[in-house]
């Protein structure tokens, strides 16, 4: 009662209102410790506990259970919807392959099952909770044990395949690549988190040692956050640039008290924030000055959009694939002991031209996404389409 009792006084914190306008917090709350104090095991509470956070739709505000994370271990493949359908897009288990359509877990439609764990997921939009499911972090995948541990997938045509999640090949670590696509003109960097210094240092690297490309291709689909990656930005601008304006709660307890007996003049004070807006940096002297490219997808919130915003605003980068998580802002943390912890989302970010971004995402320049027939031949067409795209000038 007492580890409930402080997340709920915790969202004291909380930023994110607007993103969840219809939910009756005290209700919520109410259901929530009967829930959690009648669990009969620790994972029970915790999902409790990731439940009621995951009603107030905000990607950073979440209960963390570090050895339940830690257990469930990783999964062998990430999926997604493509027209309606569940598809694997990349695996390691050597019964899938990308392009393979889910259709049942353990017999029961997939999507079903989605359904439910997003239920647990702590997320600003929907299609960012269909990714977080299979998100995965430098050393750990967030979500993973909300799969059981074993689990017999029937994919379409009827084949079926049977995961086993404590023994599931280990996958590659998390490393920032590049690579020539043609050499001395075009260039490509892959960032897969900004979660520690290292990421944003090696594409640093990569960015100078491809300094003289015309075309600059940098892939940030998937990458789930971390720091914000300020010196990269800098360095790939090349003209004046903003970050978010931004907001925070402000505690004014007289005036709320106003406000709750009804009086006109004080409602603005009900949930008061304190804002500040955006200001205008430059680019770094020794900069990339060439032509460049971000790839971006659902799978994309946080330090990720922090990095993509800027390139945005300004139309410094050609922006291609899906609508990003829109989620970002730094979280109030609270440590409940145990290896349980609370982040409740203290910040809420805003475009510098004052539109909407929490729970919105940030638009590409041009949609576009892999078909299924893509996935089975190992065809990236965002990338080829966005080199396409730099070589025709249209930035």
């Amino acid at each position: 009662m007492y580890v409930a009792s402080r997340v709920y006084a915790s969202l004291a914190n909380f930023a994110h209102w607007q993103n969840a306008p219809d939910l009756d917090l005290e209700a919520a709350y109410r259901i929530y410790p009967d829930k959690a104090i009648a669990s009969d095991s620790r994972t029970a509470f915790s999902r409790a506990s990731m439940a009621f956070l995951a009603q107030l739709r905000n990607a950073h505000t979440m209960f963390i259970d570090m050895p339940l994370i830690q257990q469930g271990g990783e999964l062998p493949f990430d999926a997604e919807v493509l027209n309606g359908r569940w598809v694997i897009t990349q695996t390691s288990s050597p019964g899938l392959k990308p392009g393979d359509v889910i259709e049942n877990i353990d017999g029961r439609p997939f999507g079903r099952f989605v359904d439910d764990a997003k239920l647990l997921i702590s997320a600003s939009t929907e299609k960012g909770a269909q990714r977080e499911l299979f998100a995965r972090m430098p050393g750990f995948a967030p979500y993973a044990h909300l799969f059981p541990g074993r689990f017999e997938l029937t994919l379409a045509g009827g084949r079926k395949v049977a995961i086993n999640r404590y023994a599931a090949p280990a996958t590659a670590s998390l490393v920032t690549e590049g690579r020539w696509l043609e050499p001395g003109k075009v260039a490509y960097i892959r960032i897969p988190s900004f979660m520690s210094p290292q990421f944003e240092k090696r594409a640093i690297e990569l960015a100078r040692e491809y300094r003289h490309a015309e075309m600059l291709i940098v892939d940030v689909r998937g990458e789930s956050g971390g720091s914000t990656p300020e010196d990269l930005t800098a360095f790939l601008m090349n003209k004046p640039y903003r970050f978010w304006s931004e907001s925070t709660p402000i505690a004014m307890p007289y005036f709320r008290y106003r406000a709750s007996q009804g009086q006109w003049q004080f409602q603005p004070f009900n949930r008061p924030d304190f804002v500040w807006p955006s200001t205008r940096s430059q680019p770094a002297k020794d900069n990339f000055t060439g032509k460049l490219a971000l790839l971006v997808d659902a799978g994309c919130y946080s330090a990720c959009e922090d990095f993509v915003m800027p390139f945005k605003d300004n139309h410094r980068a050609l922006i291609m694939g899906e609508t990003t998580g829109g989620s970002s802002g730094q979280p109030y943390t609270l440590d409940l002991g145990k290896g349980m912890m609370i982040m409740v989302g203290s910040k809420r970010e805003i475009f510098p031209d004052g539109s909407q971004f929490e729970g919105v995402g940030i638009k590409p320049d041009v949609e576009m996404v892999p078909s299924i027939e893509d996935l089975k031949q190992s065809k990236d067409t965002v990338l080829e389409a966005a080199r396409l795209l730099l070589a025709k000038d249209q930035i």
